[in-house]
């Protein structure tokens, strides 16, 4: 049996009876969210300190901005490989638990957002391993390309899980706020690279600058999004908002369990009177 009273919120909620309730974020939360966040990158870069320290014979000459070199070494593309996995991995697992310590009562499922994020981390980095082999043909900065894209696509993809999972409501809020700070971190890699032609450096402040910007831009996007329920009365990035031709629409009917009493067995009993 369905619970009546989870039924009556379910209809609350679908009907819009239940009234606004957008979500806050105080300027003390805006900051400790930040700091997590950074705080996670900051410990992805570190991993990847380290296993660069271990294997500077055969990344720095690759790495360095006045290399000549155009072939790459297989053993380059095994170790760049496992450096941004390994560092991307811990990054995008240490900076959604940080976040949830800022935020306990919205982040409850912190469990199930880190076993989702490591399986979709593996999966993102198997989908590119083909990608990774396919440019050390051509030279190591069609690498560094690949490796671009498997920080930024990790980080998104843990980023919209740890919003998703915590809050489907609000999930909106979530792929907003991820996708302007992800494209706009990417912007700032862009433009370093292009002033300092440093591929090293932009490795390693890559993860921090990310997921500080997602950080920072999801409790901003909060603090907006109030402002404007609150001033306007509208809940526009609620998921159970509707526009234009969804106006209206009938919600699928809650469906309920009933006992039903099982059939006599008239059958049975007749068979044993005779």
């Amino acid at each position: 049996m369905e619970n009546p009273q989870y039924i009556d919120e379910q209809v609350q909620e679908n009907t819009g009876e239940a009234g606004i309730e957008a979500p806050k974020m105080t300027f003390l939360a805006l900051i400790t969210r930040t700091v997590a966040a950074l705080a996670g990158g900051i410990a992805g870069t570190l991993v990847l300190l380290i296993i660069y320290i271990l294997t500077a014979s055969i990344v720095s000459p690759v790495l360095l901005p006045d290399s000549d070199l155009t072939e790459v070494s297989p053993l380059f593309v095994f170790v760049l490989m496992a450096m941004v996995f390994a560092s991307t991995l811990i990054a995008n697992l240490v900076s959604p638990l940080l976040i949830s310590f800022t935020q306990k009562d919205k982040y409850k499922r912190i469990t199930t957002t880190m076993f989702q994020v490591f399986i979709l981390n593996t999966v993102i980095f198997l989908i590119l391993v083909p990608i990774y082999f396919f440019s050390s043909g051509i030279s190591y900065e069609y690498m560094s390309y690949a490796a671009g894209l498997q920080i930024a696509f990790s980080v998104l993809a843990s980023a919209l899980i740890l919003e998703i999972i915590s809050n489907y409501k609000y999930a909106l809020l979530g792929v907003y706020s991820v996708i302007i700070a992800i494209v706009t971190g990417l912007a700032v890699c862009i433009l370093f690279y292009q002033v300092t032609s440093n591929a090293t450096i932009l490795l390693f402040i890559a993860l921090p600058l990310l997921w500080g910007g997602v950080g920072f831009t999801y409790g901003i996007f909060i603090m907006l999004y109030h402002w404007m329920v609150e001033t306007w009365g509208r809940d526009f990035l609620s998921t159970s908002q509707e526009y234009s031709k969804d106006y209206g629409v009938e919600e699928e009917e809650i469906e309920t369990v009933v006992d039903i009493a099982p059939p006599e067995d008239k059958e049975g009993v007749d068979f044993l009177r005779k």
